[in-house]
């Protein structure tokens, strides 16, 4: 059953039950199944420590953000975080627009862009079929874990 958001004004269908499923299926990042590096496993570790407020955006489109991103660390910040940038997928399609401005939820920025090209791609496992949404997340995480 796919499901409507409003977001920034404009209307995102997503199948949350689909992406769930999809999710339950993957590996971790952490896993070396998927990828195992130590920026991993520790975004791995502290992404679910980030507020409710950003677990429930990942949540409501049904994203593990435990699994299925390609991450990467891109700095140490002055104050000691850790600035990493992740790419999601979700079962999905923005109505009448291609992709959505960044959404801001605290210390996290969110881009939503529907995906266009051919499957299967490198980037999304093989089990996720068309419409397909990308989530990008640019996120300061807390280091000393």
């Amino acid at each position: 059953m796919v499901e409507q958001f409003n977001i920034n004004g404009q209307i995102v269908n997503v199948d949350v039950q689909k992406t769930k499923a999809l999710y339950e299926k993957l590996p971790l990042i952490s896993d070396k199944e998927h990828c195992g590096c130590p920026e991993c496993i520790y975004y791995t570790k502290v992404i679910t420590q980030t507020s409710p407020a950003i677990q429930l955006f990942f949540k409501q489109f049904g994203i593990d953000p435990r699994k299925e991103a390609e991450v990467w660390r891109a700095c140490e910040n002055d104050n000691g975080t850790y600035y990493y940038i992740a790419d999601y997928h979700f079962i999905g399609e923005i109505q009448d627009v291609p992709e959505l401005d960044w959404i801001n939820v605290e210390e996290a920025s969110f881009g939503l862009t529907n995906r266009v090209g051919e499957l299967p791609s490198p980037m999304i496992p093989e089990t996720f079929t068309s419409p397909i949404i990308e989530l990008i997340a640019k996120i300061n995480l807390r280091s000393g874990i």
